[in-house]
């Protein structure tokens, strides 16, 4: 019996998601033109399915269209017929996102919940703009209260208000398709000064959860028109977040996101914004390292005590001063550095704090949707018990006023501090009391400025999607990167936006986001027509060369911009032209870039040292010797001693160069190029036995490694240049191969000795 309920589930899921296909294909249709074919579709789907209070619309809209096309057909010539045609299709699409809507509502635990807790009452802009207005009335009036009334009409305005505020937030998430109407008033409503801007941002962060999770195009520019018109910053950048993460998700254009998107203002907003939704993305990686990096090493200082006067030691171990007599001062410097970098972490966007309040959204006042989304505030009803335990604490409200925490980790904060305040020792509990600054807090004007309150509505949203219970119904932002990768999508191409991806691909770059980078990469790559753009140059050759292993092309696009004059000042360029010309054995270009290098940057050693390399590749061992020798004296290092052994080398000047690898094999830091070289150097002077023997350690050196048979021959090749200028044969070359791997394997004459 078990067994037949599962194929029966799985046979009406199956179903399901078929309905479900056909409405998708429905609205590809419309999205082609093809109305005629979307509403046989739908024709056929409305006799199969119940689609609740939409069959009416749907058959007036058939009439609608069927009679345009009898028009057309009988030769009636309509000057309207595009305008029509177009409003057609508009109340087709709509209502075909109504029925799926409808569906949703009867399978989807989240929908259903929305429904419940918003109740059977459709949403009306005037029952919610009396609310809005008549809730700053009433606050007005508690002005004029005695103080014994004050308490319990303000816990009684915003019991009702909060409840009233939560029904409208579920309302608006199930309510249908926007028209223009509806986005007009709601967008005035919001913007209106007679209103409270908690409320505001309240509404704000439903309209987003609702046309983020079903497309509502009004939903989508009643976002975008609240941003344009508020004045107030945090209704702002709530429905900047809004309205960028609707379009990604809508991937379609539209005239009023286009023209916000061609002001300079708006494009760097949305930069910004797209790196701290990567910081947010990484809430995982920078909780990784906090655990296993940052806390282990504050745990190790647990011999000092945190107190309201600050950090102070513990009774010292007297036989610590003897054995470590710096053990004090050390210790600090580690606490001082390990604070610091976490206090660096947060303040270039990390979400440090995700890891730690993650495990605190299981209470119930998180079961509300509409709480994850509050700005905080001490009236709010699903904290007074916790207020009432603890009492006036100082320390509390600096921490939620002043701390660096999203909204609802706010909440989370207060409602922790309830369940662990009683068994805090008495000490703790006057520090708390008292007011104490305990961890960091943000300045007034950063709290203030568009950028902070951004960045932690993000991480509210973001906390919304990865820990809300419903999470698995929801469509995130977070999780597909044509969504969360907002600024490659067609909707921001050809805007000022697009001049904000070069930044936006070094910023992806630096941070290892190998992914991110590629889309952008390759969004710039398709939309560049200049190709002589220092920026196209820069990218394009990076992408080809590191991402797409392909040097050939990176290559190609380097070369272009040398031949036509523009890197010869241009130091990345002339860098990245460099390393690729080398990978392709180019070693004249790579001469000419590194020489350029040097003369513009005449004291970087690295530039005249990769210079010498080039002009060794070239065989012009005395030019680089002349060079080598000053560095060597300048700028004394390993790798000048390497590149000076070999131009000797070069020169046939091998006493000298044997000299210098010498001292190479005696240092702690021997590279196993060292060996090799070595061995050649001894090979070219005779010394066979030595050399084999280099040779053997320079195969020791490399680890247990499996080694192809061959891996000695190709060294040789690789140095073939050098070998045939010293005297070596071919024939010397296999020689010297089989006797070194004779010599490594151990197994030649009877009498266990080596060859030689």
């Amino acid at each position: 019996m078990a067994e037949i309920n599962v194929h029966a589930h799985e046979k009406i899921t199956r179903k399901k998601v078929m309905e479900q296909d056909t409405l998708y294909r429905t609205l590809k249709e419309i999205a082609n033109g093809h109305v005629y074919v979307a509403i046989c579709n739908m024709r056929d789907y409305a006799s199969n399915h119940s689609i609740g209070m939409w069959r009416d619309e749907l058959e007036s809209l058939i009439s609608d269209y069927e009679l345009m096309m009898d028009y057309l057909g009988r030769g009636i010539i309509d000057p309207d017929r595009e305008k029509i045609h177009m409003r057609i299709s508009t109340r087709l699409e709509r209502c075909v996102r109504n029925i799926m809507l409808y569906n949703k509502t009867l399978a989807s635990p989240f929908y259903q919940e929305a429904k419940r807790k918003g109740g059977d009452i459709p949403l009306e802009i005037d029952q919610l703009r009396a609310e809005l207005e008549g809730f700053v009335s009433e606050q007005a009036m508690l002005g004029l209260l005695s103080d014994e009334e004050l308490t319990a009409k303000t816990t009684e305005i915003y019991a009702r208000h909060v409840g009233q505020m939560s029904a409208f937030f579920h309302r608006i998430i199930v309510s249908p398709q926007w028209n223009e109407s509806m986005r007009g008033q709601m967008t005035e409503l919001l913007t209106s000064p007679t209103i409270d801007s908690f409320d505001a941002q309240l509404m704000v962060s439903a309209i987003t959860i609702s046309t983020l999770n079903h497309t509502d195009e009004q939903k989508m520019l009643t976002l975008a028109g609240v941003y344009r018109d508020a004045t107030d910053m945090k209704i702002r950048q709530r429905a900047l977040v809004g309205w960028v993460f609707a379009s990604a998700m809508s991937d379609k254009t539209h005239d009023e996101i286009t023209s916000l998107c061609d002001d300079e203002s708006v494009a760097r907003e949305l930069a910004d914004m797209q790196k701290q939704v990567m910081f947010c993305l990484n809430a995982d990686k920078d909780n990784q390292t906090i655990q296993k990096d940052i806390i282990p090493e504050l745990m190790k200082n647990q011999n000092l005590n945190i107190t309201r006067f600050g950090i102070t030691e513990k009774e010292d171990d007297p036989m610590e001063d003897i054995l470590n007599p710096n053990a004090d001062d050390e210790r600090m410097e580690k606490l001082e550095s390990t604070m610091n970098r976490m206090e660096k972490m947060q303040k270039e966007g990390s979400d440090i704090y995700f890891g730690g309040f993650s495990q605190m959204k299981r209470f119930t006042f998180f079961n509300d949707m509409a709480n994850w989304f509050w700005p905080f505030f001490i009236e709010h009803p699903g904290v007074q018990d916790a207020l009432s335990k603890m009492g006036e604490a100082g320390f509390l409200k600096n921490m939620l006023n002043y701390g660096p925490f999203c909204e609802s980790d706010k909440y989370s904060f207060l409602l922790t501090m309830k369940t662990v305040i009683e068994r805090l020792p008495a000490n703790v509990r006057e520090m708390m009391q008292s007011g104490y600054e305990m961890g960091p807090v943000v300045s007034d004007a950063d709290r203030n400025s568009g950028a902070y309150i951004r960045r932690m509505y993000l991480q509210d949203i973001y906390r919304f999607y990865r820990l809300n219970f419903h999470k698995n119904e929801l469509r995130s932002p977070f999780t597909d990167e044509r969504f969360f990768l907002f600024v490659t999508n067609k909707t921001f191409s050809g805007t000022k936006v697009s001049r904000k991806l070069p930044e936006l691909a070094w910023f992806m770059h630096k941070r290892q986001m190998a992914n991110c980078f590629s889309a952008i990469a390759e969004r710039i790559i398709r939309s560049t027509e200049d190709e002589q753009d220092m920026d196209y140059v820069h990218i394009a050759s990076l992408y080809f060369f590191e991402y797409k292993k392909d040097a050939e092309a990176a290559y190609s696009v380097l070369k272009k911009a040398w031949d036509e004059g523009l890197l010869n000042d241009d130091v990345a360029g002339l860098k990245m032209l460099g390393r690729v010309s080398l990978v392709k054995k180019d070693y004249e270009m790579a001469c000419n870039c590194y020489k350029r290098l040097q003369e513009l940057n005449p004291d970087n050693s690295n530039y005249a040292l990769n210079y010498c390399v080039t002009l060794m590749k070239l065989a012009r061992y005395h030019e680089a010797c002349d060079i080598l020798y000053r560095l060597d004296y300048e700028h004394p290092s390993a790798n000048t001693t390497r590149a000076l052994a070999w131009a000797l080398m070069g020169e046939g000047k091998k006493e000298q160069a044997d000299a210098l690898y010498q001292k190479l094999l005696l240092q702690e830091n021997t590279a196993p190029e060292d060996f090799l070289n070595a061995a050649y150097c001894q090979w070219f002077m005779g010394n066979v036995r030595n050399a084999v023997q280099y040779f053997s350690d320079y195969k020791d050196s490399l680890g247990k490694k499996q080694l192809p048979s061959d891996w000695l021959s190709k060294e040789f090749e690789n140095d073939m240049q050098m070998l045939e200028a010293n005297g070596i044969k071919p024939v010397d070359m296999m020689l010297m191969a089989d006797i070194v791997e004779k010599n490594t394997k151990g197994t030649d004459s009877a009498d266990g000795q080596t060859i030689l």
